[in-house]
């Protein structure tokens, strides 16, 4: 016959089971802290990397289409050279002063400046397209003296809807009242002394026009002109004009120039400071603009929380741009215990 104990737990092993089941509470709550504190930094990690590639990837839509900006555009890097010099017929070694460049746009220490503009071709307004200089001018009778030019009466780049008749296909609203327009050649110059010497330190570039439509015209502002270098390489006149580019865009192999249209936008980016004292260094907001009918756009935040952006170009011999965000990084916390642990 069996005998039970019917006088339940002593006091000593109901302190060893309380003790326990206290052990093991404990080691739940912290290893649950510990699950809810790595969830937290990852999700606020994951929330940080979004937010970088989503800006990242605006950048290169932009940057893809940057040819214009090269030798172009008038940015100074960090060590106050041109950034877009671009010098396609020389080696290394000829290249005057040094080959690479880089700009640093933030608030802290090591950015230079605050704000920066680059020149892109809007590819969605319509492609690059060849443009027939005499198709904005009214030509005189032909005089009678095959040696005196024949009279050239400026009507507009427009005239007789010639441009709106080449986007019409792809575009039938191309001629839009605020729309940027570009016009350059094919040809590459660079100044030239009063002996003839071509100045081969000087990167070669085109002459260019730059401008905005404006009804029936395309005209350009002091803006522009501040951003962009519109001079004639060789004669340093202004290219004030869609008439005065025109009349002075040089030939190429014969006696008629080669003229390339093209729609383009200047956008701009900029930081403004951002009060967060969670943060360390000097963070910032990054934003962008474009310049549409004389003016600035709404600007549009690409990122916030951000140290700065760098920008770099190994070589003035390609064009190629690299660049990256980099995100303020959180003040330290050692030392300091979370609540409940």
């Amino acid at each position: 016959m069996m005998k039970f104990n019917n006088r339940g737990f002593t006091a000593v092993e109901m302190m060893i089971g309380i003790g326990l089941v206290a052990m093991l509470t404990t080691i739940m709550v912290t290893t649950q802290l510990f699950v809810t504190k790595d969830q937290l930094k990852l999700k606020n990690q994951l929330e940080e990397s979004i937010d970088t590639n989503l800006a990242e990837r605006i950048l290169f839509m932009d940057f893809n289409g940057i040819d214009p900006s090269y030798n172009n555009l008038t940015l100074r890097d960090d060590n106050k050279l041109l950034f877009f010099d671009y010098y396609p017929d020389l080696p290394a070694n000829s290249v005057p002063g040094r080959l690479d460049r880089s700009i640093q746009l933030g608030l802290g220490k090591g950015s230079t400046r605050k704000e920066m503009v680059i020149l892109v071709q809007d590819v969605k307004a319509g492609p690059l397209a060849n443009y027939d200089p005499v198709a904005a001018y009214e030509v005189g009778k032909a005089p009678d003296d095959f040696n005196t030019a024949a009279t050239l009466q400026f009507q507009g780049l427009n005239r007789n809807h010639w441009v709106s008749n080449l986007y019409k296909a792809s575009n039938p609203d191309f001629w839009t009242n605020g729309r940027m327009l570009m016009l350059d050649t094919p040809a590459r110059l660079r100044p030239v002394d009063t002996a003839g010497n071509v100045n081969m330190k000087v990167a070669p570039r085109s002459p260019v026009f730059v401008g905005m439509i404006k009804n029936d015209a395309v005209v350009n502002d002091a803006t522009i002109r501040e951003m962009i270098d519109m001079r004639n390489p060789q004669s340093n006149v202004l290219m004030d004009s869609v008439d005065t580019f025109l009349r002075r865009a040089p030939s190429i192999g014969g006696g008629q120039a080669i003229v390339r249209l093209r729609p383009v936008r200047m956008v701009r980016y900029y930081v403004e400071p951002e009060k967060d004292e969670s943060l360390e260094g000097t963070p910032a907001k990054l934003f962008k603009q474009t310049y549409e009918s004389g003016r600035w756009s709404a600007p549009m935040l690409l990122a916030d929380k951000i140290e700065s952006l760098q920008l770099k170009r190994d070589s003035v011999l390609k064009r190629m741009i690299y660049f990256k965000i980099i995100k303020s990084q959180k003040k330290s916390t050692t030392g300091q215990q979370t609540a409940g642990l």
